[in-house]
């Protein structure tokens, strides 16, 4: 495969000056509902030769979303995997926004990992200038919240640059933790948190006498600093366990004991609930098997009978599901034109999502089609709604008006379903599987929270 001219990759790009203000308005607006930055001041200066590293739970969208980070608009050159880059159509999409490939043994021969030399190059040559290469260690995105290990095309570039700048480079690496409420759905919630920047001088004088071995040391100084900002799940046999009731106790403790919080609070409830039951695990080891039963048990009870967690033991009468229902049979007409305006481009978005094999993808596809799909519609119902009203003012607020629509349209699909399941666990509230559930959770509750349920 040849591989397109990246030579220039680094040079400022004007397009993406244009480019930009929608692209940031369209990521963090409105694809999703809280896009949380924590630690900004921490990004060096312009100017500063910097070293992005990030865990990697999405897939592209990762990437764009650590461009999103720099207030001053900065343009960091991303390296991902090269069999991405095997469509020509999909390597020119990626060019334009600025990722050149790198290749692992597994993507293809000799000739194709050879390539990397370049790539590398490249990069040296943009971080000697005072740029910002971004690249996600692992070289792969992970099926969970956990750290993988990580591979050496990182130190091999930091390194490497420091070498054709003479050792005098001062390169900085910047870790970054990227945290999601979903990796999958629209108008989720993501957190960014930046951290504070470290170099690794004291490996110079071991790169020049044994590289491999400065690699390691690279590699386990870098993986330590960012596993300490990642939610990180190091028992992989009780992982499914960890993983429910890190958000089963966070959503517990928040709605409890938090007035107002944003998503850094929660993801630090997490983090807390993960270390909480690593201590458990050490310290009791009886509690903590009784813990991941009981809650292995809830979990599959749960998804035999389609209920979330949130449900079991809240206070539901009659009365008040009435009136929910009430309220959204109200909101029907708004709900209805949202519909009208906004089902058929959100309707191909799923539809061309439905048959991807690696899953990690969904959210990164449904985000860069709504990207590009979303402005040609609403450029379309302004042109009709002009034709129509014969009044370009009129067809522009109406188009305003339907892309306002597109958020309690979503928002009315997700309350709908969540009333539905309401009134199940309403009828179903004293069957003996719901009995169970609650007597389940009030368990896990006791052995984890050591009190019940407030």
């Amino acid at each position: 495969m040849s591989l397109i001219n990246y030579k220039n990759i680094g040079e400022h790009s004007y397009a993406w000056d244009v480019i930009m203000p929608y692209y940031r308005f369209a990521l963090g607006d409105v694809f999703f509902k809280e896009r949380l930055i924590v630690g900004r001041e921490n990004i060096p200066s312009p100017g500063t030769p910097t070293f992005v590293i990030a865990n990697h739970q999405n897939s592209v969208n990762d990437a764009l979303l650590i461009v999103s980070m720099f207030k001053d608009y900065r343009q960091p050159v991303s390296l991902a995997r090269g069999d991405f880059f095997v469509n020509k159509t999909v390597a020119r999409i990626f060019r334009f926004w600025r990722v050149m490939p790198t290749f692992r043994a597994r993507d293809g021969g000799k000739t194709d990992i050879m390539k990397n030399i370049e790539t590398f190059q490249i990069a040296s040559d943009i971080l000697k200038k005072g740029g910002v290469i971004v690249m996600f260690p692992e070289a792969m995105h992970q099926q969970g919240r956990f750290l993988g290990t990580f591979k050496k095309g990182v130190p091999r570039i930091c390194f490497g640059a420091e070498e054709v700048a003479n050792f005098d480079l001062n390169l900085h690496i910047l870790p970054v933790n990227l945290h999601y409420s979903s990796i999958h759905h629209f108008r989720e919630k993501v957190l960014i948190e930046v951290g504070k920047p470290f170099k690794f001088n004291e490996l110079l004088e071991t790169y020049k006498n044994n590289p491999n071995e400065a690699y390691l040391q690279f590699n386990e100084k870098a993986r330590g600093v960012l596993k300490s900002m990642v939610l990180h799940i190091e028992d992989k046999d009780n992982y499914n366990e960890y993983d429910f009731l890190r958000e089963m106790i966070r959503r517990f403790r928040i709605e409890t004991n938090y007035k107002r919080f944003n998503y850094y609070d929660e993801f630090k409830e997490e983090k807390k609930v993960i270390t909480e039951i690593d201590t458990l695990k050490e310290e009791a080891p009886e509690k903590f098997t009784a813990l991941m039963a009981h809650t292995k048990t809830y979990s599959e009870l749960l998804a035999k009978l389609h209920f979330k967690d949130l449900l079991i033991n809240t206070k539901t009468s009659f009365l008040g599901l009435m009136a929910k229902s009430l309220l959204l049979l109200l909101a029907f007409p708004v709900f209805l034109f949202g519909f009208i305006n906004n089902a058929i481009p959100c309707g191909i978005a799923n539809l061309l999502t439905k048959k991807i094999p690696d899953k990690v993808f969904i959210g990164t596809l449904r985000f860069l089609l709504g990207f590009l799909l979303f402005p040609f519609w609403y450029i379309a119902i302004c042109i009709a709604a002009s034709i129509i009203s014969q009044s370009f003012i009129i067809g522009i607020a109406y188009t305003v008006l339907a892309f306002c629509s597109l958020f309690p349209f979503y928002r009315y699909r997700v309350n709908t379903l969540k009333l539905w399941h309401n009134w199940r666990y309403y009828f179903k509230r004293k069957t003996e599987d719901v009995v169970q559930l609650k007597q389940l959770k009030e368990k896990i509750l006791t052995i984890f929270c050591g009190g019940n349920e407030s």
